[in-house]
């Protein structure tokens, strides 16, 4: 493809730094005066006796860039390789500010989002990285122009400072509408005449799975699941019989669909809503984004079933509060300013959740976002002046039409739309997650930072702020007890810094390490923390004899006509119950007279904040009243929620057993087996004689182990810690020797994708946020490192409290110890195992590098539920070896099913070579074959190696059974001699 460009006299510039021998691989494009010339080169600073040829390959280079402005996707990682002096316009910001409405901006996405028919997409080089980023900035620009009547916007032009600017204002329209006419980037067309759609009975529900007709429009595969319609018709009966229904559904049956199907049709057939409530973000875009609407169309009932996804008022940016932002100065804060501006007045999105963490980072969003997002005391959605306008208030809106509502599970448990809403029919998807977030939701706190905004808010003399202070200029102010006010606030924040300080002095005369936060029991009894106890008292003092003189003075102010509508009392008055709140909770420390309950405080290790808290440590009543009393009918669903093959701990935590005695019927389905066959292909690996209490030791083994391992294994490792402490100790250690292989450590959530990518290597570093969520296909990743096994910490003053209330009810500690970690254990492990089998085609092995004893009656238990997958407890070199042998076994397995899924089809295009004469000999029908398959295993996200899979000789020893894979040489010479 010739390169064609809308800008003219710049660089485009693609830089690469090649960790493995420190060397920067550069590639780029000139277009100046409409004439494209093209350079490359690979230089190498760290080789001594290469200096002289490195100055002259940058002396080149220098000369070919000239003056002109370099053109890269992401910037700021090219200044950091290349030490030049020429300008940078990065195409990542262009993108962004001209399209914020995208979600994502990294290459691969922006081909596919804006030229689906980009013919070069699917084999993607580092060549043709810039063609990519010229294309997509003639894109970019050509259309911006074109959805905006080949002007400028308002919004852009507040950026004429921009270096962008210049380039964007001046480009030639002959050269917009020549791209824009281009056959090459007419969009795919979606609006192809469709076959009619088959006739069915909706009433049929499940039975629908069986009706490939329905499932295989517009070419898509289907295969029927019996497992997923067994599944399907427990959610039918739940909801047609009113009855709470708790079932485990493994990885891979489609248990999205096996409840969407049923829930879909129901609302249909009955016109009632259901509420689907899921723990992550990204299955709810899945849900809204992919499986519902799906579904729908296949049901042909798109127009028919309404659909909406709600969040929290936080998650929304407001209208009004933008209007309030004063125009930034700096061009950095300021393109942040105008993508906002653009995101909420041009393109009408207002869910904080679209923006990507790289642009919430490149354009400085956080402070910004802190200004305008939803504030539950700010927004009144029936009175505000931009209604038609609030992304928030059409959410809301959305609720009163739709049918099916997806939510995650803390606004299930707060649930504030019962009139619009009511809970009748509730899906909790990843239910398992539930309990976890129960606790969090009818915890009480005081944080020491967030109690001084408060006060800030309600009134600061010294900043002239706050919504009292505002008030007063409204009226009299003698009227008011303003001193008064002015003398509480300065009391409690200095009952802050004596609380501060009395926690100071327990951590000091106690010893206690403070290398990490710290979080400990607030027992009242305890002598050495009963100053910290007498501060708590005062503060509570001072807060209440606060909220008297703020009472006086919204009484004044409630009687002044003209703040009668005012928004800012209302909001006051909102703030003085959230210190009354605060007063409740430090009567409860302070007193400790409740039953049932865990009081703790928490510490920064830097002292810069302290937190107290109350957990109730019996939920179950609050959960019942909350979210089931009023139910219809509840389905609790997820891969991971039984624990030693029972139910009881979901059922008793969260309140079903109070449904059960009001007559509501219980159905516990028996945990469905698991789809894919996980003991024919992975392993768990105990490895011995590892103490992870050693950091440092346990740091230096591991470091080794990892070394080797990434000599035995392919693709990218997940590494899972229990400890942050031990986590941070073996980056420590392990970092230069890891890098030193061209292997990259990442440990951030949006890293998750890299573990897709085989161009280059890299190791996760999880702490327990990473134990489930990550879904990686293929055989990219299939390698899970786990510290050590995520029994629950006794120590932790929430488990403390369960475990001692259990064991004065069963009188026995450890029994109660047990009752208390199996479940939470269980459901870890699985889900750290389900890292790794995702798919029929996955396989790999999973690696715990702590004690993991056989005869431990947990350990037990937990082999039970890992799906009879073999655990292997046996020295390294040993582990390394048995591993070597499995790998072979698991790629010769994937062999077999893929050659004789694609016999057909292969024998077809085999024929069709030899008649269009593509395939003269032998050698031309095994390169097609090789292609071929190659292709094949593309599509299953699997990397084709023959050469290793046909080995003649080849013989393993797995689990006492010799398996000779040479005697199978003959199947294989039989199948190409049927195909050719």
């Amino acid at each position: 493809m010739k390169p064609y460009s809308i800008l003219n006299n710049v660089v485009f510039l693609v830089s690469k730094n090649i960790s493995v021998d420190k060397s920067i691989s550069i590639r780029a494009i000139k277009i100046k005066n409409k004439v494209v010339t093209k350079f490359s080169t690979l230089i190498n600073a760290k080789k001594s006796n290469n200096m002289q040829e490195c100055k002259e390959d940058m002396k080149k280079l220098q000369d070919f860039f000239e003056n002109l402005p370099l053109i890269c996707h992401d910037s700021i990682v090219k200044k950091g390789l290349l030490n030049i002096n020429n300008e940078f316009l990065d195409s990542l910001e262009l993108i962004a500010i001209l399209f914020p409405e995208l979600q994502e901006f990294n290459l691969k996405y922006l081909i596919n989002k804006f030229m689906p028919n980009y013919k070069d997409k699917e084999h993607s080089t580092e060549d043709s990285h810039i063609e990519e980023i010229i294309e997509i900035v003639n894109y970019a620009i050509s259309h911006f122009y074109y959805e905006n009547g080949y002007t400028l916007s308002m919004n852009f032009i507040d950026l004429e400072h921009w270096n962008w600017y210049k380039h964007v204002s001046n480009v030639n329209m002959d050269d917009v509408k020549f791209f824009l006419d281009k056959d090459e980037f007419i969009a795919l067309d979606n609006n192809k005449a469709q076959s009619p759609y088959p006739v069915f009975a909706l009433k049929d529900y499940e039975k629908l799975f069986d009706r490939k007709d329905i499932w295989q429009r517009n070419g898509k595969s289907y295969t029927s699941r019996p497992k997923q319609r067994e599944a399907s018709t427990f959610v039918r009966q739940g909801l047609e019989n009113g009855k709470i229904t708790i079932m485990e559904a493994p990885t891979g049956l489609g248990k999205s669909m096996a409840y969407l199907l049923p829930v879909a049709i129901y609302t249909h057939l009955k016109q009632e809503k259901v509420i689907i409530s899921t723990n992550t973000k990204g299955l709810q875009n899945q849900l809204v984004e992919k499986d519902i609407p799906n579904l729908l169309e296949a049901l042909n009932l798109s127009g028919d079933v309404n659909y909406t996804l709600i969040k929290g008022k936080s998650n929304y940016l407001c209208f009004d509060r933008f209007q309030d932002i004063e125009y930034p100065k700096d061009m950095k804060t300021l393109l942040g300013y105008v993508y906002l501006k653009r995101l909420i007045t041009e393109k009408g999105i207002g869910d904080i959740e679209r923006i990507s963490d790289d642009i919430k980072e490149k354009f400085n969003l956080k402070e910004l976002l802190d200004k305008c997002c939803c504030d539950s005391e700010l927004c009144d959605v029936d009175s505000c002046k931009y209604k038609e306008q609030c992304y928030y208030a059409l959410n809301v809106e959305n609720l009163k039409e739709a049918q099916l509502i997806v939510v995650n599970h803390a606004l299930l448990l707060k649930w504030p739309y019962q009139s619009i809403a009511p809970l009748e029919n509730i899906v909790v998807d990843e239910a398992h997650n539930l309990t976890k977030e129960a606790y969090d939701t009818f915890e009480s706190n005081l944080i020491s930072y967030e109690f001084q905004k408060l006060l800030k808010d309600i009134y600061d003399s010294t900043e002239k702020s706050g919504y009292l202070y505002y008030l007063s200029k409204r009226t009299k102010k003698e009227t008011l007890p303003i001193r008064e006010v002015e003398i509480g606030i300065e009391n409690c924040s200095n009952q802050i810094n004596n609380i501060k300080l009395a926690f100071e002095n327990y951590i000091m005369t106690s010893k206690v390490s403070m290398e990490y936060n710290i979080k400990e029991h607030l027992n009242k009894d305890n002598p050495h923390i009963e100053n910290i106890i007498k501060y708590l008292e005062y503060l509570k003092d001072d807060m209440s004899n606060l909220n008297i003189e703020l009472d006086k003075a919204v009484s004044t102010l409630k009687n002044i006509a003209n703040l009668e509508k005012d928004k800012r009392l209302k909001i006051l008055v909102e703030k003085i119950e959230t210190i009354n709140k605060y007063i409740m909770l430090l009567e409860a420390v302070c007193v400790q007279s409740e039953e049932d309950y865990c009081f703790y405080f928490e510490l920064d290790r830097n002292f810069q904040w302290w937190k107290i808290s109350s957990i109730p440590l019996d939920v179950s009543g609050a959960f019942y009243e909350k979210v089931l009393n009023g139910v219809k009918s509840c389905l609790f669903l997820s891969a991971t929620l039984s624990a030693n093959n029972s139910y009881d701990n979901l059922k008793n935590t969260l309140g079903i057993n109070i449904a059960s005695s009001q007559n509501k019927e219980i159905v516990e389905v028996q945990p469905i087996k698991p789809i894919f066959k996980y003991k024919d292909k992975s392993a768990i690996y105990a490895i011995k004689d590892m103490d992870p209490n050693n950091v440092e030791n346990f740091s230096k083994e591991m470091k080794e182990f990892v070394l080797e391992l990434l000599h035995k294994v392919e693709g990218n490792i997940i590494m899972l810690f229990t400890s942050r402490k031990r986590l941070d100790a073996f980056k420590k250690e392990a970092l230069e020797d890891i890098n030193a292989l061209g292997v990259r450590i990442i440990g951030g959530k949006k890293d998750i994708e890299n573990l897709k990518s085989r161009d280059e290597r890299c190791i996760l570093l999880g702490s327990k946020g990473f134990f489930e969520g990550i879904d990686i296909p293929g055989d990219s990743m299939n390698t899970v490192v786990l510290d050590k096994v995520p029994n629950v910490n006794s120590k932790e003053p929430f488990y403390k409290s369960l475990i001692d209330k259990r064991s004065q009810e069963c009188g026995e500690y450890w029994s109660a110890y047990a009752q208390i970690n199996l479940p939470i254990v269980s459901i870890d492990l699985k889900q750290i195992y389900g890292r790794l089998i995702r798919t029929e085609y996955d396989y790999g092995s999973l690696f715990i590098m702590s004690k993991f004893d056989s005869t431990n009656s947990t350990v037990k238990k937990l082999e039970n539920q890992l799906y009879g997958v073999p655990i292997i407890r046996r020295d390294r070199y040993e582990i390394f070896k048995d591993l070597s042998l499995r790998q072979i076994r698991w790629k010769q397995i994937n062999l077999y099913k893929i050659m004789k899924e694609i016999k057909n089809l292969l024998q077809k295009s085999i024929s069709e070579k030899k008649h269009a004469n593509k395939i003269k000999s032998l050698k031309d029908a095994e390169s097609f074959i090789n292609k071929f398959m190659a292709l094949e295993y593309n599509k299953r996200n699997l990397k084709y190696d023959v050469n290793i899979l046909l080995e003649e000789k080849l013989k393993i020893y797995i689990s006492g059974e010799e398996i000779n894979l040479g005697k199978n040489r003959g199947n294989i010479e039989q199948y190409f001699k049927d195909i050719l």
